[in-house]
């Protein structure tokens, strides 16, 4: 089997590790892999792309102009069809515009990741994929309900864990995650505001994206500047979140991702507002769902150690049971052949 990957921008800048693990597993069970880059705009590679693996790689313009449209398809073609490429998978929405518009003209079946409910919901009979491979179950059941079981296949996001450290419970807290903040402001600020009366307790929050600029004001305006630090990186974001006391959710539209499953696996528990296709948030089992206040959440999961150490145990042993590399790797090799 010959598998294209192609990864957009933005998935690559998040999970660039994970499908780094993912093409080393697919290689080393036989199969033949290509992934497909958005091309550098600089002489100097990006940061995801300095300790990738040694499967061959194409770069392409990514978004592309409706100009240049029709030959980057011509290159693209080309290379897949001397490679004999009988798999392309898109990660992204610009990677689906690319295979969408290769397979038209080649053999091979086209398949797409799917991360998120709103994205399962949008899922569209008519539309040539071959199969949609969805990150939880429940995400699974949606699409099936939409194509039909046939074109859909469980390929859970794999991690592994690569911290020592055992978490000390009985230490007192220091850290807590905010990821996605600015996906839900009103919701970041009632975190925020509920943190206040945790005053040891700095905050960290993943801000991007739109509403950056409330966020901020929300912060002067709770005096809370002084243990407040906003993050963009991922890769600094990954090495933190492993280590921090409490990972918060206040965004259900987030989509899953990896950074949240590795905190989990190093046993951090998780208090998150109530996300549909999450299925590895069970609340009071792997997780605490804030249904009216989050000021009841964290201070059960701040406040008593053993709640916080049951939470993050059983949250543990359900990614590293469901959502391992080796399950994953098993998962789309399976998607791959069940035709």
């Amino acid at each position: 089997m010959t598998v294209a990957m192609i990864m957009s921008k933005d998935r690559l800048e998040q999970e660039h590790a994970m499908f780094d693990r993912l093409v080393v597993g697919l290689l080393d069970e036989g199969d033949q892999v290509i992934r497909v880059v958005p091309e550098s705009q600089t002489e100097s590679l990006p940061s995801y792309e300095t300790t990738v693996t040694f499967a061959k790689c194409i770069e392409t313009p990514m978004p592309v102009s409706r100009m240049l449209r029709n030959k980057r398809r011509e290159n693209i073609e080309e290379l897949f069809t001397k490679h004999e490429v009988s798999t392309i998978v898109g990660y992204g929405k610009d990677a689906m515009k690319l295979a969408l518009d290769v397979a038209d003209n080649l053999d091979a079946r086209v398949m797409c990741e799917v991360i998120s409910m709103k994205d399962a919901i949008s899922v569209k009979n008519k539309t040539p994929i071959c199969r949609w491979l969805a990150a939880t179950p429940s995400i699974e059941q949606e699409i099936a309900r939409r194509v039909g079981i046939e074109r859909a296949a469980l390929v859970p996001l794999g991690v592994t864990n690569h911290n020592s450290k055992t978490k000390d419970y009985d230490a007192h807290n220091t850290c807590v995650v905010v990821l996605d903040a600015a996906g839900n402001s009103k919701n970041t600020y009632k975190i925020l505001e509920s943190l206040t009366l945790f005053p040891n307790i700095h905050v960290f929050l993943e801000l991007a994206g739109n509403h950056q600029q409330r966020i901020w004001k929300q912060i002067r305006q709770l005096k809370m500047h002084d243990r407040v630090t906003c993050l963009r990186d991922a890769s600094a974001l990954r090495l933190l979140v492993a280590q921090a006391d409490l990972v918060v959710l206040p965004s259900a539209t987030m989509p899953i991702r990896t950074v949240l499953l590795e905190a989990m696996l190093n046993g951090v528990p998780i208090l998150a507002t109530q996300m549909q296709g999450f299925d590895m948030l069970i609340d009071e089992e792997t997780a605490i769902i804030a249904h009216d206040s989050w000021g009841n959440g964290l201070s059960i999961l701040l406040d008593d150690p053993s709640i916080s150490h049951r939470i993050g145990t059983l949250g543990s042993e359900l990614i590293a049971q469901k959502y391992g590399s080796a399950v994953q790797i098993a998962a789309f090799e399976a998607a791959c052949t069940l035709y």
